[in-house]
């Protein structure tokens, strides 16, 4: 059944998620429910392709078991002390029958993972220390989840990071937001009355509900349809304000708040059914 929002359309200077540093599913139709409103590197952890995943949060499950002939991820940590004190953990692939394309993948999730550290030590050193999830793994795609700080050099606080990448493993190839659903249909939820926060008690979905009237849908569309990875050639080096994944049916994606908020939130849709 189709609904029907009136949406709050203040044109608002967008919070960035990183101020203070500063698979391909197959498309689900949503348009039902669209409202008009040194590089060192160590083993940490191993996880098989063919293990159920227990819990959906993005910052907690990971899969376990199966034979180590399947396709499998083990986590490794990158650092880099000439840009600061750099700590970043990113996946690495193993066991797909293409070495080839296995060479490729693991170098653009090496890439991916540590763009953060080119993006934020551009200008000034800093302490980055970001963990590595691997969601999920099988022989089409891997998804992993980063969370953690940067703390530029003499900046009043550390900002809180959160960022994804999902990886087709036969294309060797991110896939990102427009791969699950629309920037414009996720926006229009997001500024519904439907809109769901991961993990959001009463007192923080009030506040950021009262933070959500400060944007418009057309500033979620534009954060959203530059979410994810690949980053944008435009040269700006801009990290993406937005990241997205899919786990046992649930689109999770990250909109920017305010550091009192946190520095970003996790919305999360149900895809079954829709």
């Amino acid at each position: 059944m189709k609904h029907s929002y009136l949406l709050p359309m203040l044109l608002v200077s967008t919070s960035v998620i990183l101020s203070g540093c500063t698979g391909r599913h197959e498309r689900v139709d949503l348009s039902g429910i669209h409202t008009s409103a040194a590089r060192e590197t160590m083993a940490a952890s191993t996880v098989a392709a063919t293990a159920a995943t227990t819990a959906p949060e993005p910052d907690e499950s990971s899969p376990s078991g199966g034979s180590s002939l399947n396709v499998s991820a083990r986590v490794e940590t990158y650092k880099d002390s000439e840009k600061g004190d750099i700590s970043i953990q990113y996946p690495v692939v193993l066991n797909l029958s293409d070495t080839g394309i296995q060479k490729q993948v693991n170098e653009l999730l090496l890439a991916n993972a540590t763009a953060v550290a080119d993006t934020f030590s551009s200008q000034e050193p800093v302490t980055l220390d970001i963990t590595c999830k691997v969601v999920s793994v099988d022989r089409n795609r891997l998804t992993a989840v980063y969370k953690g700080t940067c703390q530029v050099q003499g900046g009043p606080y550390p900002t809180n990071l959160f960022y994804t990448n999902t990886v087709d493993l036969k294309q060797a190839k991110s896939l990102g937001f427009n791969d699950y659903s629309d920037a414009y249909t996720m926006a229009g939820y997001v500024m519904s009355d439907d809109v769901q926060f991961y993990q959001a008690g009463s007192d923080m979905t009030q506040a950021l509900l009262s933070h959500r009237a400060s944007m418009s849908v057309e500033q979620y569309t534009q954060i959203f349809e530059q979410a994810d990875f690949p980053l944008t050639a435009d040269g700006d080096g801009a990290f993406p304000q937005s990241f997205s994944y899919t786990h046992e049916g649930v689109l999770y994606f990250s909109i920017p708040v305010p550091h009192a908020l946190g520095d970003y939130a996790i919305v999360t849709f149900n895809m079954d059914g829709k």
